[in-house]
């Protein structure tokens, strides 16, 4: 089954919607309406959407790598808020 999904909502819901649709609606396949447009953020907000739709892990908090014993950073990072987009501002 394939479902529209609407673009660059307010606080990423796209993200949401479309890992909803996909667990508990059963939805195997997203059409991202209007992600790419010809502008420069098609391909960064294609890749935002995709990797964020298809990652099982938290949207608000992660860890990579553990890198801390050489970087000092410990691998942590924290999402939040609303990424903005050019063409949406």
């Amino acid at each position: 089954t394939i479902a529209p999904l609407s673009t660059m909502l307010p606080e990423n819901k796209e993200i949401s919607l479309g890992k909803y649709y996909a667990s508990t609606l059963g939805i195997s396949s997203l059409l991202l309406q209007n992600a790419c447009v010809g502008d420069e953020d098609d391909v960064s907000y294609s890749q935002h959407a995709i990797e964020g739709i298809n990652k099982k892990s938290s949207s608000s908090f992660s860890m990579t790598g553990l890198t801390g014993s050489t970087n000092g950073h410990f691998g942590v990072s924290s999402h939040s808020g609303d990424v903005k987009w050019r063409r949406v501002q």
